[in-house]
């Protein structure tokens, strides 16, 4: 199991991620999603993925994925509007 990372970047009510579309394997990988300048929520269906201070960083990271599709997600930050990007499971 590896994790495919994912940087979010919040400037102002501005955020962004990269990659977009991360690609993580089926039943292998799960996404792991990293930002230096604040707190942030990941909503996937049917799973929120609230970011854990984890010493100068906020990480937020995700069961690994059971089905080869792709699933819109959104990333919100308090006092930023919502992002809606894409993971695109692999074979």
């Amino acid at each position: 199991m590896s994790d495919k990372k994912v940087t979010v970047t919040i400037t102002g009510r501005t955020i962004s991620v990269a990659p977009d579309p991360v690609q993580p394997k089926v039943n292998q990988d799960k996404v792991k999603w990293e930002c230096d300048t604040g707190t942030f929520t990941i909503k996937l269906p049917g799973e929120s993925i609230p970011a854990k201070q984890e010493g100068s960083k906020f990480v937020g990271t995700s069961k690994t994925f059971p089905t080869v599709e792709k699933i819109k997600y959104s990333v919100s930050a308090p006092g930023a509007d919502t992002l809606d990007p894409e993971v695109d499971v692999q074979p």
